[in-house]
């Protein structure tokens, strides 16, 4: 198992809270009336089985299931196996190449709590609103946004932060280096989204933000993925930073005696400015 395998995303995506997040954000999303949809950033394929529980009884719906990798591809393929009515095909294509491996314009794309990873939003959108009908959609959605974190969840943060710190210096003797900062730390706000799809020939039909409160597992699993380990422990070992923020995070809790922590989604729909 390479490390990208072992520290990605799935073990969260699988948690029957975020397949309700998942299911909401397709409801708000409002697309289905609508025949060629892609799933952006796949992974293994949690939208996209959600996407076809809604059109199971379409006749002619296509969806374009697009990830990076290949292992990831391959599991959702066999999760998903044959399909009634609808046509899964599946792309391996990193998300900036789009447009290499979507040929005709498409009805809607949605892209779950990944938009944050992409360095150049705004040539993401540019290629994003080439492959959109003039109707279109393009949905997102992302929990790594300025304002993700509602003022009453700041103190669970501080002290996981601080107590996972203390515990790599003091067990491991390294440090964090601070200057070391992954893709999805640098955070844009709404106001940001918003401006940066206007000044890509967006217009915007629906925007709204979401408070989840996130059980334990959430932040268990979230602790095991290779980006929330790099964002907090920059520089750390994925081993070691993936074992102290999980027994911090126990620590913690049970200290505070907590059920839950919330976190905001924001979501937007899109469309092109006609």
């Amino acid at each position: 198992m390479n490390t990208s395998e072992e520290y990605n995303f799935n073990q969260f995506s699988n948690l029957p809270f975020y397949t309700d997040i998942n299911a909401n954000f397709l409801e708000f999303a409002e697309i289905d009336d609508l025949k060629t949809i892609v799933d952006l950033g796949c992974g293994t394929g949690g939208i996209t089985k959600l996407l076809i529980k809604r059109f199971r009884d379409a006749k002619e719906t296509m969806i374009f299931a697009i990830d990076h990798s290949k292992t990831a591809l391959k599991t959702a393929a066999n999760e998903i196996g044959e399909t009634k009515n609808i046509i899964v095909k599946f792309c391996h294509s990193e998300v900036q190449s789009l447009t290499d491996v979507i040929k005709d314009k498409v009805d809607a794309i949605v892209y779950c709590n990944s938009i944050h990873y992409v360095p150049d939003k705004s040539d993401l959108l540019k290629k994003i609103k080439s492959k959109l009908n003039n109707k279109g959609i393009l949905a997102f959605n992302t929990s790594f946004f300025e304002g993700s974190h509602p003022d009453d969840s700041l103190e669970f943060f501080r002290k996981w932060m601080l107590r996972s710190l203390r515990k790599v210096r003091k067990e491991y003797g390294l440090s964090a280096k601070k200057s070391d900062k992954v893709q999805s730390r640098v955070q844009l706000n709404q106001k940001q989204y918003e401006n940066l799809l206007i000044e890509n020939g967006f217009k915007i039909n629906s925007i709204s933000t979401n408070r989840i409160d996130v059980p334990i597992e959430g932040w268990h699993h979230i602790s095991g993925f290779s980006d929330w380990i790099e964002g907090i422990l920059p520089g750390i070992p994925l081993d070691i930073g993936r074992e102290v923020l999980q027994k911090s995070l126990a620590e913690i809790w049970d200290e505070l005696k907590i059920k839950s922590i919330p976190r905001i989604w924001l979501s937007v729909s899109a469309s092109p400015k006609s």
